[in-house]
């Protein structure tokens, strides 16, 4: 072979490989659910329940409730980094990167284009859960995004963190009209969340009978999927918070125990919840089992300190019960953990109002 021909080899093999290269960077992935089974193509179509992966062996179509995780081919890395200071919780670094992310992406697909705006509203969301002064704002840019794109698998999941929001802010017919919504989605999953929305509305009115019932009835309507078991223990948990509000605190706890016990114990959201109820149950059956429920609030604080919802109260009834407990460093240090990471959140307010006193 002469030197010109190994030259045209050369030059042919680097423009190959710089196209293949080309052609990876811009594959979008899709890790799924339960095998983390991971999936490479480019996503083509989408709809609110799912998408559809251009592969070379064909089209496959993957349901938005099967994935785990998206890696989008066409974002520059900081739409990771992004999800990483999402996940652990530093809400104002996942903007900028969010931010940075949208900024530098070149020509954008519309389904790229869903997902930065999704996100986003996300995180405004999940900040606004312990912040009551960006609840408006929030469900505002969630509402508008689910408008804006309504056909992008992410719309169902904001429909959850919508209802959660509307809650916070006692709006009963929002609550109730996107519980309506959630029900028109073709997973059991969601159904049941739409039925548990609306016995948490039931809940704020003072029905507590009515409450109590509507989630037993959502907890035996559970099937045996990962995602319908996790709404059955949350179903649960709104039994054994109608049962404390009754002063019901001994049937309320056998059911914190069965959540603790046999909950999920990845989906720290449960886990938070159970043990806040935990404590609170415990405290309402008297000052002997004021150790046992500064246990169960430590639980939150120790454990699972990225549930803010439920970290923040955890804090406010350990700043109360150190106290009580003749440990008034620890409640000392308990307050200033509230001050300093959930300053607008009412658990801090109330701390505020019981210092006064």
């Amino acid at each position: 072979m002469t030197m010109l021909s190994n030259r045209i080899v050369c030059l042919t093999a680097t423009i190959l490989i710089l196209s293949l290269t080309s052609v990876q960077a811009a594959t979008d992935i899709i890790t799924k659910k339960g095998d983390a089974k991971r999936v490479n193509g480019d996503i083509s179509a989408m709809t609110k329940t799912e998408l559809t992966l251009k592969r070379p062996q064909g089209e496959e179509i993957i349901q938005a409730n099967e994935i785990a995780v998206i890696e989008w081919g066409a974002a520059t890395p900081d739409l990771k980094v992004a999800y990483s200071h999402e996940n652990g919780g530093r809400y104002d670094a996942a903007i900028q990167s969010l931010t940075k992310a949208k900024a530098d992406a070149k020509s954008p697909s519309p389904f790229l284009q869903g997902e930065f705006e999704y996100v986003l509203a996300r995180i405004q969301g999940k900040q606004a859960l312990t912040d009551p002064d960006k609840r408006d704002a929030a469900i505002q840019k969630l509402q508008s995004v689910q408008k804006t794109y309504s056909e992008h698998i992410r719309y169902y999941d904001s429909m959850l963190l919508l209802s959660q929001l509307q809650l916070l802010t006692k709006d009963a017919s929002g609550v109730r009209a996107t519980a309506e919504t959630l029900k028109k989605a073709p997973w059991n999953e969601l159904r049941l969340a739409a039925l548990i929305a609306e016995a948490r509305v039931e809940v704020t009115e003072g029905k507590l009978d009515e409450a109590i019932a509507s989630f037993e009835a959502a907890a035996k309507a559970a099937g045996q999927s990962p995602a319908e078991v996790a709404r059955k223990y949350e179903a649960m948990l709104g039994q054994a918070r109608g049962l404390l509000l009754k002063s019901k605190y001994d049937d309320s706890l056998k059911i914190l125990d069965v959540v603790t016990d046999k909950g999920p114990v990845e989906d720290s959201a449960i886990q938070a919840e159970a043990y806040v109820l935990q404590g609170e149950a415990l405290l309402g059956l008297g000052s002997s089992k004021n150790k046992e429920a500064a246990l169960a609030f430590l639980h939150v604080d120790v454990l699972f300190p990225k549930e803010g919802e439920f970290h923040a109260e955890a804090l406010y009834q350990l700043s109360r019960v150190w106290k009580q407990l003749q440990h008034p460093e620890r409640s000392a240090d308990a307050a200033a953990k509230l001050v300093q990471n959930y300053p607008n959140s009412e658990w801090r307010k109330k701390l505020d109002g019981s210092e006064e006193k």
